[in-house]
C-alpha cells in the first residue's frame, strides 16, 4: 500500500483533516455522509488516494460501515457496508 498523505477524523467538526504528500498545509474534506450522533468512527485507513472511514452504530464495538474519500479530489465518494 502505498500512502498518499495524512488523514484523521475530527469528531467535533464531523471533517477528515487531510495532508496530502509533499504538501505541509492540511485541507479539510466534510464527511456530510457520516452522522457523529448515531455513529462512532473506530479508525481511518489510507490505501494509495482513498481514505477509508471505518464506523458503525454508537451500539457497536465494530465497525459494518466503510466511507470513503480521495485525497486527490478532497472530496467524498461513497459508502460500502464491511
Amino acid at each position: 500500500m502505498s500512502k498518499s498523505g495524512i488523514a484523521t477524523y475530527n469528531k467535533r467538526t464531523n471533517e477528515l483533516e487531510v495532508i496530502r504528500e509533499g504538501e505541509s498545509t492540511k485541507r479539510k474534506i466534510k464527511c456530510t455522509n457520516l452522522n457523529p450522533k448515531s455513529e462512532k468512527v473506530h479508525g481511518v485507513e489510507i490505501d494509495g488516494d482513498e481514505i477509508y472511514v471505518l464506523a458503525g452504530p454508537n451500539s457497536n464495538d465494530r465497525p459494518n460501515k466503510k466511507y470513503k474519500y480521495s485525497f486527490r479530489s478532497l472530496s467524498g465518494g461513497g459508502s460500502n457496508m464491511l
